[in-house]
């Protein structure tokens, strides 16, 4: 499995005017193949561009790889257009894309050299610290982007890697909810972890709240004054440092466990939540904040830098139905629900943890069978055992329970199940 990622730093040219006029005469180009071939039905081949402009461009002293590059910008820039049925782009920002060939990076010594227009060199220092370019020394680096604001020049470096994914000994899977996330995992026929993450997006739907009354206030106003627009985006920008803070938080700490287990991540493979999840106002707008997909991403980022293995699971009624029996759960204390069949009583969210884990085979073979599934080849129990709940449960008439608290609903959960949590 390959591991992109890109390093954006700050750029500061030796001869910034011959940089700049190659990154205005790179756009200028893109923006007359984009003026050539809007108008025809079909948008042409790379093969048919490389015929009709290679040579013309070459001629402006384009270097081989930059004149591909140009090509492929201008038809991706078409496409993206077309299918959006939208008019014809116009290019107003300066930027490059440079391949590999066209460039010499020296991550040592922090210094960039980039061949521009008619053989000509351009050094660019790059300003960052040490340890983010210590951190790429074994990365491949491949294609890189230059980009002028107005005001600096910054690049775009994307480097890339080969890793290989550790054989689980474990499984962790996550339950994602509004204002928690909790995570159980088993090794074996034991939960050897529960535990319970706050998420707690109220913080960012306060903000939320600000900005629709600011604009009730000033129904029309907030669209025109200055002081109204800059007050809803300073909540804005909140929503999102809350947001992106917490999903970098859980995701890390959700990781590291996993890495110190050597367990395999299950999650939720959620789909279509803002067409089916259309309710009320007020359920639509925490739905609006409820950050699933950000999550997600961030766990799988961290999940491929330290070479966890991450596997998707259907979700459907993971937190309805009885890990023992399968039946239908039914309420009963707040967060509490209970099977009507076999009296079985556990925490909504460390049942969907278990639901999770017994859904974690492929096509019916068990996870930790080794010759159909080469990431858990450390799993060696039973080959034929497939992975659901060994579930041993003892009718209780009077359960004891504690409102609103993790702890005794999964000391009940487990103490009725006869499973260990160390």
């Amino acid at each position: 499995m390959k591991v992109v990622e890109t390093l954006k730093v700050m750029g500061l040219p030796k001869e910034g005017d011959e940089l700049l006029k190659f990154l205005r005469t790179f756009r200028d180009y893109t923006q007359y193949i984009v003026d050539q071939i809007w108008d025809e039905r079909n948008i042409p081949s790379l093969k048919s561009l490389h015929k009709r402009f290679y040579y013309e461009l070459r001629s402006r002293g384009f270097r081989a790889h930059h004149v591909k590059q140009i090509y492929c910008c201008a038809r991706s820039i078409v496409k993206a257009s077309k299918k959006a049925h939208g008019s014809k782009p116009v290019l107003r920002k300066l930027s490059a894309r440079i391949d590999k060939y066209d460039y010499k990076l020296s991550l040592e010594g922090q210094e960039l050299v980039v061949k521009v227009l008619n053989g000509k060199e351009v050094k660019v220092k790059l300003i960052a610290s040490k340890e983010r370019f210590m951190k790429y020394m074994d990365w491949k680096n491949y294609e890189l982007t230059v980009k002028y604001d107005g005001l600096r020049f910054w690049i775009c470096i994307e480097f890339r890697r080969e890793i290989k994914q550790y054989n689980a000994r474990s499984i962790l899977a996550v339950d994602v909810n509004f204002d928690n996330v909790t995570i159980a995992i088993r090794k074996g026929k034991r939960i050897i972890k529960i535990k319970r993450f706050a998420f707690p997006l109220r913080k960012a739907l306060t903000h939320k709240i600000w900005i629709e009354r600011i604009q009730r206030r000033y129904p029309k106003q907030w669209r025109y004054i200055k002081g109204i627009r800059e007050a809803i985006k300073k909540h804005g920008k909140r929503i999102r440092d809350i947001i992106n803070d917490l999903c970098h938080k859980v995701a890390e700490e959700i990781t590291n466990i996993a890495l110190e287990h050597r367990s395999l991540i299950i999650v939720e493979n959620l789909k279509n939540l803002r067409v089916n999840g259309r309710k009320n106002n007020r359920f639509n707008k925490k739905l609006s904040l409820w950050a699933y997909c950000k999550l997600l991403s961030y766990i799988k980022y961290e999940c491929m830098e330290k070479e966890i293995p991450l596997m998707k699971v259907n979700p459907r009624k993971t937190s309805s139905l009885c890990p023992r029996c399968n039946s239908k759960l039914v309420a009963f204390n707040s967060r509490i629900l209970k099977c009507s069949k076999c009296e079985f009583i556990g925490d909504r969210d460390v049942i969907a943890c278990f639901n999770l884990i017994s859904r974690c085979g492929v096509l019916g073979v068990a996870l930790n069978a080794p010759d159909q599934m080469q990431t858990q080849e450390g799993m060696k129990e039973n080959k034929n055992e497939g992975m659901t709940l060994d579930i041993k449960c003892h009718k209780t008439r009077t359960p004891i329970l504690l409102r609103n608290s993790l702890a005794a609903a999964t000391a009940v959960f487990l103490s009725s199940e006869g499973m260990l949590l160390s």
